[in-house]
């Protein structure tokens, strides 16, 4: 919760109150959103003027819904006379002060900011679940990680809150840093990987690494840079900070690392977590060896709270894929799914991939469905082939669905994949109809050919929607 006195004095001198009765300083709202569909009795609307659309256009249909105000450029005259609108020449500007103020008043809450090209949301729930062990927790929802979700997250604080665990994301070099200067800069930093996402926006892999870099330069003296040990680009932003570094991962060099690494790729390892001495088996319910790399993750920050291993082990036990995450579910014809549908990148195709290779779960044959990758801007052909050429030898057949997918193909084809066991459904990825299509036909193919004992992937970028699939898949 917040209070209009949280935007007042964030915005001192750059706002006009419109409504019949003067509020109070100390009226509270529950939670801000600029997304109407999620407002709910007391909460205060965002109204953002988008790209597309314009969220002063639903300030009426808040109010109706209970909303208690609305932050906004120009005041709506299709309202109760009582319902508050607060004016302000830049929304988002206004918001991120607001932000400022309230985290301002947070002082005993502990900031953890998680960035990287691949894992942010599974690791951020993964902290959450280990830090909400020993005291109150707020987490980020869903992906709320720019501009907009990251401060509306802040606003979410309350008193009890000892720590609040961040997703922040980044399009471009100096996001994080302003991020960090503008609202609020994290108590401790984790950096899960360095990879090849948003290339179109940074131009090369340098800048990422750059923009990436720059959470960890956000810290003082006081903070702690939770670092993966794996990633050499990851491990070498240890010389650009004055904080305290926590290496976590699967060497040994890591401060928190697993050893003695069991169990079955897929449906989740096993391990034993090392710290400082310390030992603890962890079964765990993520998929692949990047399940595990998520579970160390956690269990640094967990150290770093210094919570006993125990507790840390028997969180990281609970720990499941997110929705749209590597979720495991049964196919048609006695098949089984993976739903990883919510984002795709070559990594993290090449890591579930390598997963389903390596499962002794599954006897049938493995199907890799893949829709586009977005945001590769001149780097997509390269991507996409290189991902293509990365599934022989993991996967048996691949359905490529997209306008870049076809580059799929082709890696594969070129790496030796039989051209019998490549299929691409072209589709114009701005067209919706067309890529509805292309699913139904794919479906159509998986429906008809796929058995009993058969392992089929479905991932692509969140674009792409793949998600879809799934109810045509068992119609």
């Amino acid at each position: 919760m917040f209070t209009l006195n949280d935007i007042i004095q964030g915005n001192e001198g750059a706002f006009q109150l419109h409504c019949s009765d003067t509020p109070t300083a100390q009226m509270t709202f529950h939670a801000a959103h600029h997304d109407s569909r999620q407002i709910a009795a007391g909460d205060l609307f965002i109204a953002i003027k988008g790209a597309h659309v314009d969220g002063h256009r639903f300030i009426p249909a808040v109010a109706r819904a209970g909303a208690l105000g609305a932050l906004c450029t120009e005041p709506s005259q299709d309202v109760p006379p009582n319902f508050l609108q607060i004016v302000v020449p830049d929304v988002v500007q206004a918001l991120h002060a607001t932000a400022r103020v309230r985290t301002q008043r947070q002082q005993n809450t502990i900031r953890i900011g998680i960035t990287g090209s691949n894992g942010k949301t599974s690791t951020k729930e993964a902290v959450a679940a280990v830090l909400s062990r020993q005291a109150p927790t707020l987490k980020t929802q869903a992906s709320y990680n720019n501009e907009i979700g990251y401060p509306l997250t802040l606003l979410r604080l309350e008193p009890q809150h000892r720590y609040a665990v961040l997703e922040m994301g980044a399009q471009w070099v100096g996001e994080l840093a302003w991020l960090s200067r503008t609202i609020a800069s994290p108590n401790w930093s984790l950096i899960t990987s360095v990879g090849s996402a948003h290339l179109e926006f940074f131009g090369s892999q340098e800048r990422i690494i750059i923009a990436k870099t720059e959470l960890v330069q956000a810290l003082t003296s006081e903070g702690i840079a939770i670092l993966n040990y794996d990633d050499l680009n990851v491990r070498n932003m240890a010389g650009q900070t004055q904080a305290r570094v926590l290496y976590y991962g699967q060497g040994e060099g890591a401060d928190v690392h697993a050893s003695e690494v069991g169990g079955d790729t897929l449906f989740g390892h096993s391990f034993t977590l090392n710290y400082r001495g310390q030992r603890q088996r962890v079964q765990l319910r993520l998929p692949g060896e990047h399940g595990v790399t998520i579970a160390l993750a956690a269990a640094a920050a967990g150290c770093a709270a210094t919570m006993p291993l125990e507790e840390i082990s028997a969180a990281l036990e609970t720990l499941t894929p997110a929705k749209g995450r590597c979720e495991i579910k049964a196919g048609p014809n006695g098949s089984t799914l993976i739903d990883d549908t919510y984002n795709a990148n070559r990594q993290s195709i090449v890591a579930i991939t390598r997963a389903m290779r390596a499962t002794q779960q599954v006897n049938g044959r493995r199907w890799a469905v893949l829709g586009d990758i977005f945001e590769l801007g001149s780097y997509a052909r390269d991507e996409h082939k290189a991902a293509g050429a990365a599934l022989v030898g993991s996967v048996d057949y691949l359905i490529a669905l997209g306008d870049k997918a076809r580059f799929y193909v082709e890696g594969a084809l070129e790496a030796g994949m039989p051209e019998e066991n490549a299929y691409y459904f072209s589709a114009d990825v701005e067209n919706a109809p067309e890529v509805e299509a292309a699913k139904r036909a794919a479906a159509d193919l998986l429906r008809h050919d796929v058995r009993a004992g058969d392992l089929v992937l479905l991932k692509g970028s969140r674009g792409m929607r793949i998600e879809s699939m799934l109810e045509m898949l068992m119609a």
